[in-house]
């Protein structure tokens, strides 16, 4: 009876305690859930029971000469009491460098910090992965910058449990990102059809998703709220954004595409919703009647069961997130970015899959076809973020500008410099000037050296110095005389010594200049010369020859036939054949030339890329990929070159540990 009594003077405490605290609004959201899925005597009940075997008593004799202590007991006062779950932390010797609380949205922010703080976090980012967690002094922005970068990493190495493992040993140590790490892990959970997963996760941390951080607001911390002023959003609007997580890629890092999706799904949402209530129905119901086909046949969970009511309410939540990935993937596609989002379902049940497609995408696809045209065009910071991360989005461009070539030169050169300036942060940028150099060679020759300098110029800023040919076939007529081949052969032997653009530019306009030169011949006095000193002649030949060279290069050209001449240089440095990887790794030519053809495609190509390039080389596709993983594998004890759909790609960190550069 006596326990009864204490029990219920707890339960009393409890009440008054919790009743004097607001609950936030996902405590409100879950236990509204809670109690519609529980009568009040099931809750009651799990109440008394949680209560009789959390509570511990301190159990004192009558005596009171002996006690029995437990210091994990905490009693109910007006005093404070806190429990250091950090005990394990490690004190950075040089400090961490000050990093002013922001909220943080994706790893791409990690590009606008100084050296010193990117320097910290990869120091940071190293010893977390090896098991060594830094004090971060409340610069709790690096943990969650390591939050998003280990959810990108999980878009390569697939693994969700070694996802779960990193996110909860973060959540851990850096308790205010715990609730996001969750959060995060369970939307990765759902995407990828582990609904087990996420029904343990959710039962085990019920409440530890929910919003325990004062520092960081999840509403705040989704989209709608972000954007709300911004963006000039309804309450409907930002209940609708709230929905989705922020994308943590790379294409809706560049703020201006993130809020062109977001404007574009509102609008998608918009009109379905106008499509269903002409039906006769709400998206609300379509959403639902397609959850329960799924949670049935699918996973062929029991109406009213548990299991059933967490499948269709995350299933519904995910038939928004499938909607947001067609309005990304419809933008990324105008905007010309190459890569896209996955937006399979995994659901291998016929009629399942029949109701989303009917019934969800069918109808987002044509909504998309008409509502793309509302999309604004990029701006030049933009642009340029996108063409650093699509390699080949130039193409577009200059298939545009020479399709659409008006027999303007000057123009055309104008357009490839300006197309230039959009794409300075993309390591392919001397292609742009090789192509163009080629094409306008047919219609105007200054032009075309003059772009082939362009080209020259951002070849040797490059990582490695191709140094592709003047058109390994010059087209008839470029050069009329040996002379000018000479002319513009020094002009570019030169530049690549001085590396003075203007200089060679300018140089670039005399090559067609005409050389007048009077000259009176007597030709019965040049051919009695000639028979007298023919070994003179012979002698004259050899140092009037059309080659040049000095002390660095050797220029070669030779005539292939009567419209094609070959040009060649040839430098003698021995530096510019240097392997620009580590010596130890001996590293043969194809295998050095692969590496920096992925440099130049920002370390991902497809795999129909990369078989073309092997089958120019005469081995195969798989024996080079090997061969390079097996060669790099000793340095950075993990594969350099990894498989991803149909691309291959390779991490920048572990490209620039094999690096000389």
């Amino acid at each position: 009876m006596t326990a009864l009594i204490i029990i219920g003077v707890i339960i009393l405490i409890i009440i008054v305690v919790k009743g004097n605290k607001k609950p936030t609004r996902q405590e409100a959201i879950y236990t509204n859930l809670k109690i519609r899925q529980k009568s009040e005597k099931e809750i009651h009940d799990e109440l008394v029971q949680n209560l009789v075997k959390n509570i511990k008593i301190a159990v004192t004799t009558s005596n009171g000469t002996s006690s029995y202590n437990d210091d994990s007991i905490i009693d109910v006062t007006d005093q404070t009491y806190n429990i250091n779950s950090n005990n394990h932390l490690k004190k950075y010797s040089s400090g961490v460098p000050y990093w002013s609380h922001r909220y943080v949205y994706s790893y791409s922010e990690l590009n606008s910090t100084s050296d010193e703080q990117e320097k910290f976090y990869c120091i940071f980012k190293i010893n977390f992965l090896n098991g060594t967690y830094f004090d971060l002094e409340g610069n709790m922005n690096y943990a969650f910058i390591l939050l998003f970068d280990l959810l990108n990493e999980y878009d390569d190495h697939k693994s969700i449990s070694k996802l779960e493992s990193q996110l909860k040993i973060l959540g851990e140590f850096y308790p205010k990102t715990k609730s996001y790490c969750i959060s995060f892990l369970i939307d990765k959970m759902e995407l990828g059809g582990y609904s087990d997963d996420v029904l343990r996760l959710r039962t085990e941390d019920r409440f530890s998703y929910q919003n325990y951080n004062s520092d960081y607001d999840y509403d705040y911390w989704r989209l709608g709220s972000k954007y709300k002023s911004k963006l000039n959003l309804s309450e409907e609007q930002v209940i609708l954004l709230n929905k989705i997580n922020y994308p943590s890629n790379n294409f809706c890092s560049i703020e201006f595409c993130c809020l062109e999706v977001l404007k574009l799904y509102v609008d998608v949402i918009q009109e379905l919703k106008s499509k269903y209530k002409s039906d006769g129905t709400t998206i609300e119901k379509e959403f639902l009647f397609i959850a329960d086909v799924i949670a049935r046949k699918h996973f062929r969970y029991r109406n009213g069961s548990q299991n059933y009511k967490y499948c269709i309410e995350s299933t519904t939540n995910e038939f928004y997130s499938i909607i947001f990935k067609y309005c990304e993937n419809a933008v990324r596609e105008f905007y010309g970015h190459k890569r896209k989002l996955n937006t399979d379902i995994y659901h291998t049940n016929e009629e399942a899959k029949t109701e989303v497609e009917s019934k969800i995408t069918l109808k987002v696809s044509e909504l998309l076809s008409t509502l793309i045209s509302k999309i604004i065009h990029p701006d030049e910071a933009t642009e340029i973020e996108l063409n650093s991360q699509t390699t080949s989005r130039w193409k577009l461009k200059f298939e545009e500008l020479t399709t659409n070539y008006k027999i303007n030169p000057k123009e055309f050169v104008e357009s490839i410099i300006e197309l230039g300036k959009l794409n300075k942060k993309n390591p392919s940028i001397e292609n742009i000037f090789f192509e163009a150099s080629k094409f306008i060679a047919k219609h105007d020759k200054v032009s075309s050296l003059t772009l082939y300098i362009h080209y020259l110029h951002h070849d040797i800023k490059s990582v490695t110095f191709d140094n592709k040919q003047l058109t390994k076939t010059i087209q008839k007529g470029l050069f009329k005389t040996n002379e000018q081949i000479q002319d513009f052969e020094q002009i570019v032997n030169e530049f690549i010594s001085d590396k003075n653009l203007d200089k060679a530019l300018k140089a670039v306009v005399k090559v067609y200049e005409v050389k007048r030169k009077k000259i009176q011949l007597d030709r019965t006095t040049i051919k009695e010369v000639q028979a007298q000193h023919s070994g003179t002649v012979e002698l004259l030949n050899e140092y009037l020859r059309d080659d040049f060279e000095d002390e660095n290069d050797t220029i070669q050209n030779q005539e292939i036939n009567s419209e094609e001449i070959m040009i060649e240089i040839i430098q003698k440095n021995d530096e510019s054949h240097q392997s620009p990887f580590l010596p130890k790794l001996s590293l043969n030519q194809i295998q050095i030339s692969i590496l920096e053809l992925f440099y130049k495609n920002n370390f991902s190509i497809l795999q129909s890329e990369i078989e073309e390039f092997a089958k120019s080389k005469g081995v195969f596709k798989n024996q080079v990929i090997e061969s390079v993983n097996e060669t790099c594998y000793e340095v950075l004890d993990d594969v350099l070159i990894e498989e991803e759909d149909d691309y291959y790609s390779i991490i920048p960190e572990y490209f620039q540990k094999i690096s000389t550069k």
